[in-house]
């Protein structure tokens, strides 16, 4: 089955792939605000309610098994633009991603000025902050200034793996896509180094599946079996809970069910710019929090408040810094007919919707 190469806003998007990507969000900035710092709340129910969000990563590769595929077939790509692609994907994620970097330090800086101040003084060294413009640091032993960063080092890793093996995943022959999926799974079991791609394919296969079917290019029967299988590989790889959550997030998107309500577009349309600053931003005044509030409310207050600012700072990332740079990556067109009509919407100076293209 062919997607038409060429779809509207709203052909392309995936209402249940933008929940997702909301509610995973969310997940993981509440483990962190809740459990980030162990010294801030108690053992107890608040404590607890965050204590699974860290599985929203899970769900992120899940989702891109799927919707970095789905975006390359709506737009015809084929393998000789993939440095093409490669340029989409870095002018799309990388303008709020250095923001973010650089408001780290500056906030590194400020925070030694506060009365009280308990962290380490002293920048990170320049090579350190060098490696991150490459996602580099965990080859080189040195922790990243965000300790979500990782996974976008994951995620950079996967697209130049996927911009490569695409065709592959959506051939006609039967042979060429199993082998591809029993490739990737082998890879998993294989190659366990928890920085590298290899270690967290089951959890992308899950999503390509999806796409698979979605797609028409394989029945029930075989969607269920093959995700069986990834699932038993992620199980063996990276243990239960992440394998019964891919394995869910998968089904959903593969089966279409969707989250209605503007709460779910709202948490989609901020979720890579919260997951970016819950750290930075909500994680500063959990520490601070921790220094000066002393009841169980007073704690709860500044929760509340961690997480308010850390929304209310991902909108203005989201308006100010990631809708540009989705309307610069989405002017970048994989032929020339499509860069004849990207320069003509150059002119346009109204605000392009959001997009979820590549």
């Amino acid at each position: 089955m062919q997607l038409n190469t060429d779809p509207s806003p709203q052909h392309s998007r995936n209402h249940s792939v933008d929940a997702l990507r909301g509610i995973a969000s969310l997940a993981v900035c509440w483990f962190h605000l809740t459990n980030g710092n162990p010294s801030f709340l108690p053992a107890g129910p608040v404590r607890t309610s965050g204590s699974y969000g860290w599985l929203g990563v899970e769900v992120f590769f899940v989702i891109s098994g799927f919707v970095i595929p789905y975006s390359l077939q709506h737009k015809g790509y084929k393998v000789r633009q993939f440095g093409r692609f490669i340029c989409k994907r870095i002018v799309r994620l990388d303008p709020p991603y250095v923001t973010v970097v650089f408001l780290i330090l500056l906030l590194d800086q400020l925070a030694m000025l506060v009365p009280g101040f308990q962290g380490t003084t002293g920048s990170p060294s320049l090579f350190r902050v060098l490696l991150h413009f490459g996602y580099l640091n965990a080859f080189f032993g040195y922790e990243w200034l965000n300790p979500v960063f990782w996974t976008l080092a994951i995620e950079f890793q996967y697209y130049l793996m996927i911009g490569l093996i695409f065709p592959l995943i959506v051939a006609r022959s039967h042979c060429k896509r199993f082998g591809l999926i029993l490739g990737l799974l082998l890879l998993s079991v294989g190659i366990t180094n928890s920085s590298l791609i290899f270690h967290y394919l089951s959890l992308f296969c899950l999503g390509m599946l999806a796409l698979q079917f979605k797609q028409k290019l394989i029945g029930p029967t075989i969607y269920v079996l093959a995700s069986v299988c990834a699932t038993t590989v992620a199980w063996l790889t990276l243990g239960m809970m992440p394998a019964l959550v891919g394995v869910v997030a998968a089904g959903i998107i593969a089966v279409g069910l969707e989250f209605k309500g503007s709460l779910f577009v709202f948490l989609a349309s901020i979720s890579y710019s919260l997951y970016l600053l819950h750290v930075p931003i909500g994680g500063r005044l959990i520490n601070l929090g921790t220094r000066f509030a002393e009841t169980e409310l007073e704690r709860d207050g500044v929760l509340f408040i961690a997480l308010a600012t850390s929304i209310g700072a991902s909108y203005l990332l989201m308006r100010l810094i990631e809708r540009p740079a989705q309307d610069w990556s989405a002017r970048i067109a994989y032929d020339s007919r499509r860069r004849s009509a990207s320069l003509a919407r150059s002119f346009d100076v109204k605000t392009q919707p959001a997009r979820a293209d590549v």
